[in-house]
C-alpha cells in the first residue's frame, strides 16, 4: 500500500491513466534513489497489483505493466567482513529487551518478552532462516533429548534448506522450558477454537507470526548502523564457526545446505581480514 501511494503522489491525478513510459520513468526514479534491486522489484509488483486491480473493476481496458520484468542484478555473493563477530552477538543476546509496544502507556507483556527471547536464541544459538522458526512445532521441541527437529524447507518448486536434528544450548533449556509451559500457554489461550495451531512461536493472538515481525523485533528503536536482521545473524553464526575452523561438512550438516559450495562461501581468507583490519582502523577512515 505505502509504494502505491508513493507512485500515486508522483503521478497526481493522472495516474489511473499511466502509460508503460510513464512506468518505465517511475522505475528510472526509483532506480536514482539507489534503491537496492529487491525493492525495485518490489515496487514493480505492488504496481502490477494495483494496475490488476483497476481492469478487474473496469477502471482500466489494459494493463500497462503487466509483462514488464526487471533485470537489475541482485548482489548475491555474501560479505563476509561486514558480518557480525561472535562476541557482537553474544552481546546482543545478553542485553537484548523486546521493543515497547507502539502504543506510549502499553509495554510487551511478559508472554510476549520470553517469546522474542526464544525467537533470538533460535537466529543465534541454531542460525535458523525466519521461515525455520515461524514453522516449527511444539513436537519439534525434545526438552528431554536438548534437540531441535527442523524440517527442510521446499516452496513452490524451490528446494531449500535440509531437515535436520540439531542440539539446543544450555543457555536455551530454562528459557524454552518457561515458554512451553508457561508464556506460551498463555498466547495459545487467546486461540479461537476453530483455529487451534499447533505452532511453537505464537503472535498476540495465538497464531502463527509473521515472518516480517522478525526485522521489526530487531530493528525497533535502534539507530541505522545498530539494526540486526535474522538473514545476517544466520550468516555471521555461520561464518564465525569456519572461522573457527570447525570441519565444512559439520557446518554444512548445521546450516542445512544442500550443496558444499554454498558453505565454503561463508570462508575468509587471511587477506581479506587484513583488508577489513585496515579499512576499519586506518586513520583516514
Amino acid at each position: 500500500m505505502n509504494q502505491i501511494k508513493l507512485f500515486k503522489e508522483l503521478r497526481g491525478e493522472e495516474v489511473e491513466q499511466s502509460k508503460y513510459s510513464d512506468i518505465i520513468n517511475y522505475i528510472g526514479d526509483l532506480r536514482a534513489r539507489n534503491l537496492h534491486p529487491k525493492s525495485l522489484r518490489n515496487h514493480l509488483f505492488s504496481l502490477k497489483i494495483y494496475f490488476r486491480y483497476l481492469v478487474t473493476i473496469g477502471e482500466r481496458s489494459d494493463h500497462p505493466c503487466e509483462n514488464l520484468n526487471l533485470k537489475d542484478q541482485i548482489q548475491r555473493s555474501i560479505i563476509v567482513e561486514s558480518l557480525y563477530s561472535k562476541e557482537q552477538l553474544e552481546e546482543l543476546y545478553n542485553t537484548f529487551e523486546s521493543p515497547v509496544d507502539q502504543r506510549k502507556w502499553a509495554t510487551k507483556s511478559e508472554s510476549i518478552k520470553k517469546r522474542d527471547k526464544v525467537i533470538l536464541s533460535l537466529l543465534i544459538f541454531q542460525a535458523l532462516t525466519t521461515t525455520e522458526i515461524i514453522e516449527l512445532k511444539v513436537k519439534d521441541i525434545d526438552l528431554e533429548e536438548c534437540t531441535i527437529k527442523v524440517k527442510a524447507n521446499e516452496s513452490k518448486g524451490r528446494r531449500g534448506n535440509k531437515a535436520r536434528t540439531l542440539a539446543l544450548q544450555s543457555k536455551q533449556m530454562l528459557l524454552i522450558n518457561d515458554y512451553l509451559k508457561v508464556y506460551r500457554n498463555d498466547l495459545w489461550k487467546k486461540q479461537k477454537p476453530k483455529k487451534r495451531q499447533d505452532y511453537f512461536i505464537l503472535n498476540e493472538n495465538g497464531l502463527q507470526i509473521w515472518g516480517s515481525y522478525l526485522n521489526r523485533m530487531l530493528s525497533k528503536g535502534r539507530k541505522p548502523h545498530e539494526i540486526f536482521t535474522p538473514l545476517k545473524i544466520r550468516q555471521s553464526v555461520i561464518a564465525n564457526l569456519l572461522k573457527e575452523k570447525n570441519d565444512t561438512r559439520v557446518v554444512q550438516e548445521f546450516a542445512g545446505h544442500r550443496r558444499t559450495g554454498s558453505t565454503e562461501a561463508y570462508k575468509r581468507t587471511g587477506l581479506e581480514e587484513l583488508k577489513s583490519s585496515i579499512e576499519r582502523l586506518h586513520p583516514r577512515q
